[in-house]
């Protein structure tokens, strides 16, 4: 990753988490040697994708730390668990509701399975919301008995996340599966 691609990410995601000044325009603290400049939110909107690729990156590296730590394999990263996590955790903060099923949604092994994970032997869901990245909700859910057996289940091998920001606040959904 250069300089200048962490820089826009950087301030594109303190403006996602209400850290500029401006909710128009962002000052970038640019390295030595870069000129300093202003960003427009318009000109980074589709760097928001690559600022909730990074932050379900990290949720997925943290969780990989923690089974290592236990001695489970790593979880890879698949498409259509992320699919899954992605359209869920969109869904519950539209409702403002944090649940596995919201009303009019299939339960989440059902959503799992439209979004194209098929084949499966074993999946599970870990909810949040509130949480200000991915270091506090990885911690909150090992704190958690219930959303811990799903980190540290060893028969696991693929795992989605979905982030979305909405009204200053992170919500949060993990897949897990095995095929």
């Amino acid at each position: 990753m250069t300089k200048i691609f962490r820089l826009v990410a950087c301030t594109v995601l303190g403006l996602a988490l209400g850290m500029a000044g401006s909710p128009s325009e962002a000052a970038v603290v640019a390295p030595s040697g870069v000129t300093r400049s202003v960003v427009s939110v318009q000109d980074v909107v589709p760097t928001r994708l690559l600022i909730q690729r990074l932050l379900e990156d990290r949720v997925l590296a943290l969780t990989n730390v923690e089974r290592r730590k236990h001695g489970c394999p790593t979880l890879r990263a698949n498409t259509y668990l992320r699919k899954s996590a992605r359209g869920h955790t969109v869904t519950m903060a539209a409702h403002d509701l944090m649940s596995h099923q919201l009303p009019g949604e299939p339960y989440f092994s059902r959503r799992i399975t439209r979004a194209g994970y098929r084949g499966w032997s074993s999946v599970a869901e870990n909810v949040a919301r509130g949480f200000s990245g991915p270091s506090s909700v990885v911690r909150a859910w090992m704190n958690s008995p219930s959303h811990r057996r799903n980190i540290l289940n060893c028969r696991y091998r693929d795992l989605g996340v979905g982030v979305a920001l909405d009204g200053g606040q992170l919500w949060w959904t993990q897949n897990f599966g095995r095929r």
